[in-house]
């Protein structure tokens, strides 16, 4: 026989190893990806509604107090608060399913 039993275990796990490294750095290219077109996106639809004259209407919601060229500014604030409550939940998502793997493994 070529390898002995823990020869054998220590390749399995060197493998897997090198498996679930390359496995993290996908997935951080991809989340880097996606952080950099957001915030690509993010400027884009600030600069198309900075500019832009969004008429507000008196009301009782509040909507008197702004002036009309905000509501581009409140658009891009809450895309953005919202893009990155979704990439946050699936990094740690992420780690969570990973975390459960390492204490499977062992």
């Amino acid at each position: 026989m070529k390898y002995t039993k823990e020869d054998a275990l220590k390749e399995i796990r060197r493998r897997a190893g090198i498996i679930r490294q390359k496995r993290e750095r996908r997935t951080t290219k991809i989340l880097t990806t996606t952080a950099c077109l957001t915030l690509v996106a993010l400027f884009a639809v600030i600069s198309v509604f900075s500019g832009s004259k969004v008429y507000a209407t008196p009301s009782v919601y509040g909507a008197f107090i702004l002036s009309t060229e905000t509501g581009g500014f409140i658009l891009a604030a809450v895309l953005g608060f919202v893009l990155g409550v979704v990439i946050t939940l699936l990094v740690k998502h992420s780690k969570k399913k990973n975390s459960n793997k390492k204490q499977s493994d062992l």
